[in-house]
């Protein structure tokens, strides 16, 4: 064999020694690359993306009623009548309490003919002066008498017509304590009447969200038997409660008919302004070595990523969180047995196939 075959026989030998230590090397990394990643946590993570969410506050309420005014006589007499029973709804001047008129009549037709006479006696006066026949004082004591007689009419008038009590309002006789026959005193009361139309709601709110509101705010009103009505806030407290550090709130709902009662017990839904949320099944919310509530992402490297959250809401679907990032992957799976900045091997779930799990119960914290 010459020196020329048995150089080529040499490199033929060499290349493919060549070779073939390549191929040991290209599986030698491999499987390290395999079990490397066998030996990572796998998770299952799901994209969110950030929505408008229209936070609600739901207070504890009641009714009250918009108005409840004790009306009470001005004048001393007998009750004649009493046309307004218990219960009984009223408009504004009907007649409350009737009182005995006595010789209130004849006063005002008194005073009536004491006015005419000082008068007359006023505008002869006055021509006196004219002729140089007066003195200023009579004059004066002539208007002095006038006024007295204007003063007497307005006051015998008055006594006239309060013998009359009547409703301030429309609205419902509540109480009425006096019968025909008792006899009132001024400032004895003839009856309470309350107005229920419109409705008051009354609630308090913590210092807290007290911000969060502001007149004019749609709510709504929900009673303990479902029944449901709009309405507006229409007042808050600008002094806060010395013991419970609670603001007073009131909305103003329409009532129609007088249906729905005062006292009743009933709770308050304020709409606040809209915020960009994420909504996520509530078994993603963890709790941190501090108590502060979290939740875990991966980012594009497969690293686990801490992030904190702020629950802003509730709904069937999940909870609404702030605080993430407009588009973010969370661990759907397995993020309790994950750390922060660990390496894992991720399984990218639709988020409709997500849904699904969680309605059926398959995903748990």
């Amino acid at each position: 064999m010459n020196s020329n075959v048995r150089i080529s026989l040499i490199i033929t030998l060499v290349i493919s020694f060549w070779l073939l230590s390549g191929l040991f090397v290209s599986d030698s990394k491999e499987s390290q690359a395999a079990a490397t990643e066998s030996t990572l946590t796998k998770v299952e993570a799901t994209w969110f993306d950030v929505q408008n969410y229209s936070p609600q506050l739901v207070l504890r309420a009641r009714t009250e009623a918009n108005r409840a005014v004790d009306v009470k006589a001005q004048v001393a007499g007998r009750i004649v009548a009493v046309p307004a029973d218990e219960g009984a709804f009223v408009k504004s001047g009907d007649i409350l309490c009737a009182i005995d008129v006595e010789d209130r009549q004849l006063r005002v037709q008194h005073a009536n003919s004491a006015l005419h006479q000082a008068t007359i006696e006023y505008q002869g006066a006055q021509k006196l002066k004219q002729g140089g026949y007066q003195s200023e004082l009579a004059i004066a004591q002539a208007d002095t008498r006038l006024q007295s007689a204007r003063v007497a009419l307005e006051r015998s008038t008055l006594d006239l017509n309060n013998s009359s009590v009547r409703a301030p309002f429309d609205g419902v006789v509540e109480r009425r304590p006096l019968e025909v026959g008792d006899f009132i005193q001024p400032g004895q009361l003839c009856a309470q009447v309350v107005e229920l139309n419109p409705l008051k709601v009354t609630a308090v709110i913590t210092e807290q969200e007290i911000g969060k509101i502001s007149l004019d705010r749609d709510v709504t009103m929900t009673l303990v038997n479902g029944d449901a009505l709009n309405g507006k806030i229409s007042y808050l407290s600008r002094q806060a409660d010395p013991i419970t550090r609670s603001y007073r709130v009131e909305a103003t709902i329409a009532n129609r008919q007088s249906r729905f009662l005062a006292g009743m017990s009933a709770s308050l839904q304020i709409i606040e302004q809209p915020v960009a949320a994420h909504l996520i099944p509530a078994s993603l919310v963890l709790l941190d070595d501090a108590g502060h509530l979290v939740v875990r992402s991966v980012n594009d490297q497969g690293t686990v990523v801490t992030l904190s959250v702020t629950n802003v809401g509730e709904s069937q679907d999940g909870v609404w969180v702030t605080g993430l990032p407009d588009r973010v992957a969370l661990v759907t799976v397995g993020q309790n047995y994950v750390t922060e900045a660990e390496q894992v091997a991720v399984f990218y779930q639709e988020a409709s196939d997500q849904d699904s799990a969680d309605k059926n119960g398959s995903v748990s914290q």
